[in-house]
């Protein structure tokens, strides 16, 4: 890439930020297509408290706003890559201060080239916080008690014009404006012999979190099963539960579903194919929102599991499973991410409680 000249701000960027761009923001199952790596130079501005949680930030974030002073990108990570690349000194800079463009390929038969892309709010990543002249190429976590390794979310780019002004402006002569969470103690650099069962331990919380906010972790694969292998074992042995490989695995729904008849409820049809309400909204996303107690329409066509967690599965049978089991050690000297510490409203489902009616009056 062709030598580009050199910003006020580049000089004293001091945070490198590295950010997952996604296919299509805010799908439901995100696509990563590459990471954006930027330097940029902040300040801290506040520290959330728990009177201050909104989307993407939480109590103990710390809210930074500073000024992009240069970008590139990465591919996506691979398994076996290095997982501080992003932290190499030396990066195939794109223009100073500006985000990083990526061009996607042209899917023919493309009347016109792709438009390119880059990373939008709100976007996901983590973020060093330190001495950039520390930085080393090939990347490595640099040890620096002074730096500080976090989950970060980039919540705007841009800043307000000013009183009066037209909203929120770019200052390119500069590097765009930047805002966005430090998230303390939400990344872990793995040492030897953790596990997901023992990172999930120490955390109090689950395998199957872990995975969800660690996409890299819930690679699937398959395998092919052998004579008194059932959905329970093999949940139990991959780390997982049944209805997630049901899930993976259209095959194990009946075919022919379930057609609706008078009284048929989703706590009832829940019982009667051994499975839970959540899973069977799962599969028939039209009643995600059905309460769980309420007849169902007449006739309506259902996805319903075929075979029971307990019943044995045909041997030779190809299944896809989380190929990363509970118990596997992780390659020690990368990082995943920590899921946060919610707190939960009882408040939050009472729709879909089944509520004991309140007894009738008593007459005097």
């Amino acid at each position: 890439m062709s030598a580009t000249p050199v910003t006020a701000l580049q000089e004293v960027a001091n945070v490198r930020l590295m950010l997952q761009q996604q296919q299509h923001p805010g799908a439901k199952v995100p696509v990563t297509v590459c990471r954006q790596v930027i330097d940029c130079s902040i300040q801290q501005t506040k520290l959330i408290s728990s009177r201050d949680n909104g989307p993407g930030i939480d109590t103990g974030d710390i809210l930074c706003e500073g000024h992009l002073t240069r970008a590139a990108l990465l591919p996506p990570a691979a398994p076996q890559s290095n997982p501080w690349d992003w932290l190499a000194a030396e990066q195939a800079w794109q223009t100073p201060g500006l985000r990083a463009t990526y061009q996607p390929l042209a899917v023919p038969p493309a009347t016109e080239p792709s438009r390119p892309t880059t990373v939008q709010v709100p976007a996901e990543g983590v973020c060093w916080l330190g001495d950039l002249a520390l930085l080393e190429t090939p990347g490595v976590l640099p040890l620096s008690p002074r730096a500080v390794l976090a989950a970060a979310s980039l919540l705007m780019i841009g800043q307000a014009y000013g009183p009066g002004g037209i909203g929120l402006q770019v200052q390119p002569e500069l590097g765009e404006a930047i805002s966005f969470a430090l998230k303390p103690n939400r990344v872990l650099v793995l040492e030897d012999g953790d596990s997901l069962n023992l990172i999930a331990e120490r955390y109090g919380t689950t395998v199957q979190t872990l995975r969800a906010v660690n996409p890299d972790l819930a690679q699937q694969g398959p395998i092919t099963t052998a004579a008194g292998d059932t959905l329970n074992v093999l949940a139990a042995r991959h780390g997982t539960t049944v209805d997630f490989l049901r899930k993976l695995n259209p095959s194990l729904l009946r075919a022919d579903g379930h057609t609706t008849a008078a009284g048929d409820t989703l706590k009832q049809l829940a019982i009667d194919y051994d499975t839970t309400v959540d899973w069977l909204r799962l599969y028939n996303p039209d009643y995600d929102r059905w309460p769980r107690s309420d007849p169902l329409p007449v006739g309506v066509l259902l996805d319903v599991p075929a075979i029971r967690p307990s019943d044995a599965l045909d041997a030779g049978q190809v299944l896809q499973v989380p190929l990363i089991r509970p118990a596997t050690l992780l390659p020690a000297g990368g990082w995943i991410y920590l899921p946060p510490l919610r707190g939960v409203s009882a408040a939050d489902d009472l729709w879909d409680v089944d509520l004991t009616p309140d007894p009738p009056p008593v007459t005097p």
